[in-house]
């Protein structure tokens, strides 16, 4: 597997990922905030609990903002630690599953593959967030996959509920298929990664590239 780490490596774009999560924020973040504050409103102590969740809200966030700071500036334990925080204190925000994706980036990264399943597979079971379930389905395919777990890897990438992923679900299945050695439905997998990808994407060159080595080793058979 080794020889062929470039093509195996985690496929699904981080500034990809990075742009889903923001556009998801942007379009449903305020709304889980709002919804929280209309379902306690029959509770009572309406004005207090809309105080209490608009402080909650706004200091994750600033915890949030320090976190991506930190990654950005390659200060990973202070990065983690930022997480680690938004996990613990902050479990009924969103901003808990951006952490655990964060956490899990940055274990990928250290070699800890067992922590990022752990954090992956936290996101992909409770998150209330059907975007953040399936990016987190589609790491924790490429951490299995990394990790040499292929059949757990090609379990997580078949899924008929792509939700939105219609390109990264293939990709991610022939990635687990080439390291299965089946080459020629790889290939036929990628396939359907490029129809399924936006024509302008920055992931086309490496999908094609991948596509064709795959035909390529499958043909010579």
């Amino acid at each position: 597997m080794a020889e062929n780490d470039k093509l195996l490596g985690v496929h699904v774009a981080e500034d990809d990922d990075a742009q889903r999560v923001k556009a998801w924020w942007k379009k449903n973040g305020m709304g889980i905030i709002a919804g929280v504050v209309i379902g306690i409103a029959g509770v009572g102590g309406l004005k207090g609990w809309q105080a209490y969740t608009e402080s909650r809200a706004i200091s994750a966030s600033d915890v949030y903002q320090e976190m991506l700071a930190f990654d950005e500036s390659g200060a990973t334990e202070r990065a983690r630690n930022s997480a680690q925080t938004l996990v613990k204190d902050y479990r009924a925000t969103p901003y808990s599953d951006l952490a655990n994706l964060m956490l899990a980036k940055l274990a990928t990264q250290k070699g800890d593959l067992s922590n990022a399943i752990e954090a992956l597979t936290d996101v992909m079971t409770k998150s209330k967030d059907p975007a953040m379930r399936q990016i987190a389905r589609l790491r924790l395919s490429q951490v299995n996959l990394l990790a040499g777990n292929l059949i757990r890897a090609h379990e997580l990438a078949s899924s008929n509920d792509v939700g939105g992923f219609e390109s990264e679900y293939p990709e991610v299945l022939g990635d687990t298929l080439f390291a299965q050695h089946k080459y020629s439905e790889a290939a036929e997998a990628y396939a359907r990664a490029l129809q399924a990808l936006a024509p302008a994407s920055s992931s086309r060159a490496l999908l094609t590239s991948k596509q064709n080595y795959a035909g390529s080793v499958g043909n010579n058979q």
